[in-house]
């Protein structure tokens, strides 16, 4: 044992602090200082592994009857401050031999943290949401630091210069435990911010982290214990649990990763647009609760809905895969192999609700599409997750040529370890989606399709012979072909789909035909028919309920006018060129078209593309035909689908 290491452990023997028996200090180059049994020996469960006295505690409580109260900062900040300036004291700091102990801040690299990354190590993070984690707190803490030394004397600056600041907040972040260990309340809480604030607490903080290792805490009025739940044999490393952490947080806060880690999971964020819609549904739907529950209940609600609001604009979650599913395993599954973070799909479904949902549908719970709950909110949220993950999966992937062959040191394998399953799981995670899919749209032969969901190509073969010819001889007079393929290439969707519609609304007009009645033409398929009648009877200008809807948030009056006037225009050449088209009839006017445009923005969503591919060029517009049924009415889809 070095002459530090001794020197520590008298200082904490003499100072209260306890090994328990059969535990010894140990120290190698792999896995640094740490505890572990005697050779020969073995510890019950049940021991007491180290006890830490409050007296040799570190924490903003030390700071306050210290010297530093002059720096007039947030107690974490003040803390990093504090520790620095035991650092410049040497020997006259009482925690002199624990802080020895510690990284060397002078030496080059004293952590593996991401902000001690070289540019060859950050490679291996290129892409990934650690690197935007990484930038983010590289960013707080240098904020914090000059926010800290605007309140010293300018001749006190230099002695807490950035490096040490860097190395006094990795201290703190990697070993620290929360203050409640400190017991009473008074101790506990910031006085100042009412913040609970971290607290190093020697001897404990050399245990490193096992996801499995059964221990127990306990915080006394006089000491906090750490204690083992399992009988370890002589030479075994004593490991503390640090709690269910992904790989991201254990290499921003501690500088490793685990192999096969069961915690680990990919993270994914909402842009700030979806997160405002959350906002908006959130408090349109307190202010319907207020108004229903009267005076005697607003006080109530007004508390619960406003914590809801303050949790759920976050917008971020994540996505891990089952344990069930190991990398590898064919995903052709009813059961997603995947699970989402708790309420992040019921939060991310209300940025994706419709207008007309915002009214009437519940947030969804489950990530199954192959269920009776589908709906188009669900095909939306899963859809956008989906594509969302394509699009990490590609900022990740995009970056291989640029990586070394094989990771060189240990901070590359941990970033190599983390970023191989962040990539597989983001792959995974997709391409299970998009499976789905295929199944729900028919793509899959194996299953019978979904005849709600309405893409391109559906809308191109289903109907009367005659409404087809027409829709067709429009698209191809209009768009310069009907081709599905060539019309999604051209990012003209929207535009199909809108003539489609107005098509439809036309051929199902009374007295269309010229004895004044459609008696003459063939009907529509009857989900087909149903639909439009939804759409007519919830968005038309005459509706009680679609007069709420007359200017939809996607689409501005101008940008709709000008839409309108393109569309009506290819609806007059295809009449002008068939006489006897659909689309030769007095109502086939701009206004109409806008009404269709309007239901098509409502009512569709944004797929990724069936084929795998990911990138904006290859994401594609479906229709999902609701039929205005509630989802208990709905039938199960184990009926409805052949397998």
């Amino acid at each position: 044992m070095t002459e530090k290491l001794l020197l520590f452990k008298k200082w904490f023997l003499d100072g209260g602090g306890h090994f328990g028996d059969h535990v010894e200090l140990q120290y190698d180059g792999q896995r640094n200082l740490h505890l572990r049994v005697a050779d020969g020996q073995r510890l019950e469960a049940g021991s007491c592994v180290v006890s830490c006295p409050h007296a040799l505690t570190l924490s903003h409580l030390n700071v306050r009857r210290g010297k530093c109260e002059a720096i007039s900062v947030f107690s974490l900040n003040l803390l990093r401050f504090f520790l620095i300036e035991q650092y410049h004291l040497g020997e006259q700091s009482f925690w002199w031999p624990y802080i020895r102990i510690l990284p060397d801040p002078l030496s080059e690299y004293p952590f593996d943290t991401p902000l001690y990354y070289n540019d060859d190590d950050l490679k291996w993070i290129q892409g990934t949401s650690l690197e935007h984690s990484r930038r983010n707190m590289e960013a707080m803490w240098r904020e914090e630091h000059a926010h800290g030394l605007q309140n010293l004397l300018p001749s006190d600056r230099s002695h807490y210069p950035w490096k040490l600041y860097k190395w006094a907040a990795t201290v703190l972040s990697s070993r620290s435990f929360p203050s409640s260990a400190l017991l009473s309340a008074d101790r506990a809480r910031d006085e100042d911010t009412n913040n609970v604030t971290p607290v190093l607490l020697p001897g404990l903080d050399l245990l490193n982290h096992s996801p499995n290792a059964k221990v127990t805490w306990q915080w006394t009025s006089e000491a906090c214990y750490i204690s083992t739940h399992e009988s370890l044999a002589g030479g075994t490393e004593i490991f503390n649990n640090y709690a269910p952490k992904s790989n991201e947080e254990l290499i921003l806060g501690y500088g490793f990763s685990l192999f096969m880690n069961p915690s680990d999971h990919c993270n994914i964020a909402l842009g700030p647009v979806a997160v405002a819609r959350i906002e908006q549904v959130l408090l349109g739907q307190r202010a319907v609760s207020e108004k229903a529950s009267g005076a005697d209940g607003s006080a109530t609600i007004e508390s619960t809905t406003s914590t809801a609001v303050n949790h759920r604009i976050t917008g971020v979650g994540w996505v891990r895969l089952l344990p069930t599913v190991p990398s590898g395993t064919d995903i052709n599954m009813v059961q997603p192999p995947h699970a989402f973070s708790e309420s992040f799909l019921e939060h991310a479904s209300m940025a994706f609700f419709n207008t007309r949902e915002t009214m009437t549908e519940e947030p969804i719970a489950d990530a199954n599409l192959c269920s009776s709950t589908l709906t188009r909110n669900k095909l939306h949220t899963i859809c956008a997750t989906a594509m969302i993950f394509q699009k990490q999966n590609v900022a990740i992937t995009v970056n291989d040529y640029y990586l070394p062959p094989w990771p060189m040191d240990q901070r590359q394998l941990c970033a190599a370890r983390y970023r191989r399953r962040q990539i597989t799981t983001l792959h995974t995670v997709s391409c299970s989606i998009v499976a789905d899919l295929r199944r729900l749209t028919g793509l899959d032969r194996t299953w019978s399709r979904d005849k709600r969901i309405m893409r391109l190509e559906h809308i191109l073969k289903a109907g009367p012979k005659e409404f087809l010819t027409d829709f067709r001889a429009a698209l191809h007079v209009g768009l310069g072909t009907r081709d599905a393929v060539k019309i999604r290439q051209q990012r003209l969707s929207e535009s199909a789909f809108t003539v489609w519609l107005c098509g439809l609304w036309l051929w199902t007009l009374p007295g269309s035909d010229s004895d004044g009645s459609t008696s003459g033409r063939p009907p529509l398929p009857a989900r087909t028919a149903a639909w439009v009648d939804f759409a007519r009877a919830t968005y038309d200008e005459g509706s009680s309920i679609g007069s709420q809807w007359s200017h939809p948030p996607t689409t501005t009056s101008e940008e709709g006018r000008l839409l309108a006037e393109s569309y009506h225009s290819i609806v007059q050449a295809a009449a002008a060129k068939h006489q006897q088209s659909v689309y030769n009839h007095p109502e086939a006017t701009a206004a109409r078209l806008l009404w269709c445009l309007r239901v098509i923005r409502e009512e569709s969503f944004m797929s990724p593309s069936l084929d795998g591919e990911a990138g904006d060029e290859d994401d594609e517009l479906m229709l999902f035909l609701e039929d205005g049924m509630s989802i208990a009415d709905r039938m199960p889809i184990s009926n409805a689908v052949v397998f």
